[in-house]
């Protein structure tokens, strides 16, 4: 078999283009709400889990859903971000960021995806998590990991999920608005202007 007949087995890039716009990202925002549902549902989680253990178990969820809607999707856990530098040989592959949650269509072009970023969230400080530093942190490595396009520099869409462990979201909400607020990013604060799959 030659390069020839594996293409033709395979098919070519090309003639699959990717396409991250409102409707796939729709797609891929009920697939996460779906699989929170199923995983509430069965109970199966611990509050005080870390965020990667969270992630683990949704897209343990996304993947089950997956199969049964028969989706041609490829969804990723804990996916390293290489960077053309890095693939060249020019920086080191340790300093690529790696994102939660990867959700690719039927393409083949591994940078054209949308992500998930998630992190743990409390109301007031909580066993040993501190309220304000988680705050901090949802900001500094979760919004602004996508606003600087580290997270998804070939992509305009991608998500911070809030894995709300203790508290009320609205509240978490407001005090993540007053925390950009305080730092003078009013036009970014957070709204829920829509619910997602009746979530």
């Amino acid at each position: 078999m030659g390069l020839s007949d594996f293409r033709n087995s395979i098919g070519r890039a090309s003639q699959t283009l990717p396409n991250v716009d409102a409707d796939f990202e729709q797609a891929c925002l009920w697939l996460l709400t779906e699989a929170f549902k199923h995983m509430k549902q069965d109970a199966l989680y611990d509050l005080s889990w870390k965020e990667t253990r969270f992630s683990a178990r949704l897209v343990g969820y996304m993947q089950k859903i997956r199969k049964q809607e028969d989706l041609r999707l490829q969804i990723d856990l804990e996916s390293y971000l290489y960077r053309k530098e890095i693939l060249e040989g020019l920086e080191d592959p340790d300093t690529a960021p790696r994102i939660d949650i990867k959700i690719s269509g039927s393409w083949v072009y591994e940078d054209i995806y949308y992500g998930i970023e998630g992190k743990i969230l409390i109301q007031i400080d909580w066993q040993t998590r501190r309220e304000y530093d988680l705050r901090a942190r949802y900001i500094d490595t979760g919004i602004d990991n996508f606003v600087n396009g580290k997270y998804s520099p070939d992509v305009s869409r991608g998500c911070v999920v809030g894995y709300v462990v203790q508290g009320i979201a609205f509240n978490i909400r407001q005090k993540i608005n007053d925390l950009l607020i305080h730092r003078q990013r009013n036009n970014e604060t957070l709204e829920n202007r829509h619910t997602i799959n009746y979530s």
